[in-house]
């Protein structure tokens, strides 16, 4: 099977069926299956051959699922591009995949002209994007493609350095698709709610999972909390994903509104960092719906474990061993941790996460050295640290690029956030690194508080209390940095780089000067 037969058998098995919703835009699987064929048959009579690259630079579109599906039939590979990008980021991915062809939003286009512009291949989304279709013969040229051929190549964010490109195949998405359904027990009814974006892991998985099973997927361009509850309560949605930060302003709304009809919603998966017990029960008091949360990166696929509705029952019940951990494999993964020697850590000990899955990426675009150091006989190396408990959950500690040596100490990052959170004050913490003269590193505590938080420097002081009475004395924070909201990345991970570097521009000043996006700084 190959993703552009996702929507070949659902066209077959649920002709009628609605299949993508985007506003007052509706298509049927018949017509997503038309179109993508009509599209594939397009670019390949521009010359376009199988292997080649094409860029998407999209907003969220009912367009986006038809040209993923379009560009697999035709053997061409996608290569998403993040529409915040710089234009010499664009021009990296451009001349890094030697792309061919690019399919772009007008003002996306007009925003990259210079990148774009000598292309052989440019379709702008829109009347252009639906003439090409229309021009063209509905059934494309039957090519050999083989599950083991690249569809998508996926640009890491680049925090360090220039991106990389993970290549997925057929085979590594449809193995991630049917692990994502079973996890989530997906079923053809559900009505799926996309609001995060289609260029992301997250986003091109979800094109594959989501629909894989001929549901229904309604399309948002941006996150908009009142527009989520409308669509939930309009369209009885019944699945969708958030991050944290999205979780936190929806459950505002629905407790300080009106009453509003949720009971379609039967789950919210979330990634990117824990929810609290405390949030965690108001989000199934108010929303009346179960929680997952999920681990994983785009060289895995986007998912390698589920911490279930179950264990968020029993974690608001008071199971708190489980409270920070991210859940146990998913089906089709197997974790390890290893020791800096290869060796597997003894159950309990941090070391570096091992992914063994069908749906791991083959390797990185063009980069065979850090293919080989990533992409193991063994398992993908996830540069991740963590430890396994007694029964099978997965305990993240940081990134090995986070991890903060203090006087020769590893510090854990997520061991000194877990203790801050607990305080009541605190709505969200991300702990980084910072040089110290002393100690080599010290840690420093970004902290969100509370709405009702009206006096940082007191609730410094409480933090610091809390530190000293449950860390170790070279991991308790040297100080806390108080911020309206986090950097995040696409996908919704905050950015502890980009927190790094602003707080090391402040360094110990004094306690009221403000750092950089507006937040201000308090010490105990």
């Amino acid at each position: 099977m190959l993703i552009g037969d996702i929507a070949t058998n659902n066209a077959r098995r649920y002709p009628d069926k609605r299949a993508l919703v985007d506003a007052d835009r509706v298509h049927t699987w018949t017509q997503v299956d038309e179109r993508a064929r009509r599209l594939a048959g397009y670019l390949a009579g521009q010359g376009l051959e199988p292997g080649d690259r094409v860029m998407v630079i999209a907003r969220n579109c009912i367009e986006w699922p038809e040209i993923s599906f379009g560009l697999a039939k035709a053997g061409l590979i996608a290569v998403p591009v993040n529409i915040r990008l710089a234009p010499d980021e664009v021009a990296h991915v451009r001349d890094d995949c030697g792309a061919r062809a690019v399919i772009v939003h007008a003002d996306h286009l007009d925003k990259f002209t210079g990148e774009l512009a000598n292309l052989p291949v440019v379709l702008t989304i829109g009347p252009e994007y639906e003439t090409a279709l229309w021009a063209t013969d509905p059934e494309p040229p039957r090519l050999d493609v083989n599950p083991d051929d690249v569809a998508v190549i996926l640009y890491t964010s680049g925090t360090t350095g220039r991106a990389k490109g993970v290549m997925h195949t057929h085979r590594s998405l449809l193995y991630q698709a049917a692990d994502t359904n079973l996890v989530t027990e997906a079923n053809r009814s559900d009505v799926m709610l996309a609001t995060t974006p289609f260029f992301t892991a997250g986003g091109m998985v979800r094109t594959v999972s989501w629909l894989y099973l001929g549901q229904t997927m309604v399309i948002h361009q941006r996150f908009d909390p009142q527009a989520v509850i409308d669509e939930i309560e309009r369209s009885a949605i019944t699945f969708t994903t958030f991050i944290p930060t999205m979780l936190h302003r929806t459950l505002a709304i629905l407790e300080n509104g009106p009453p509003r009809d949720m009971s379609s919603l039967r789950r919210i998966s979330y990634g990117s960092a824990p929810v609290p017990p405390g949030l965690a029960r108001k989000a199934m008091d108010l929303l009346g719906c179960d929680l997952q949360q999920r681990y994983g990166l785009t060289e895995c696929g986007g998912q390698a474990t589920i911490l279930t509705p179950q264990d968020h029952r029993d974690i608001v019940a008071g199971r708190t061993s489980i409270g920070t951990s991210c859940g146990r494999e998913t089906p089709m993964c197997a974790i390890r941790v290893i020791n800096p020697d290869g060796s597997d850590a003894p159950i309990g000990e941090v070391g570096e996460l091992v992914i063994v899955s069908p749906a791991n990426a083959v390797g990185y675009w063009k980069l065979p050295e850090q293919t080989a150091e990533t992409f193991r006989p063994d398992g993908l190396r996830t540069g991740d640290l963590g430890f396994l408990d007694a029964d099978g959950y997965l305990h993240i500690t940081g990134r090995r690029t986070d991890l903060i040596i203090s006087g020769g100490f590893n510090v854990y990052p997520a061991e000194i956030e877990r203790v801050i959170a607990q305080h009541s004050g605190v709505d969200m913490v991300a702990v980084v690194g910072v040089p110290d003269a002393d100690w080599g590193e010290t840690p420093v505590a970004a902290v969100i508080p509370k709405a009702a938080v009206n006096d940082n420097d007191a609730l410094a002081a409480e933090l610091a209390v809390l530190c000293r009475a449950e860390l170790a004395g070279y991991k308790q924070p040297r100080r806390f940095v108080f911020w309206r909201e986090f950097p995040l990345g696409p996908a919704g991970k905050i950015l502890k780089r980009e927190i790094a570097n602003q707080v090391n521009q402040v360094g110990d000043a004094d306690a009221k000067i403000s750092v950089p996006t507006g937040s201000t700084e308090g010490r105990p």
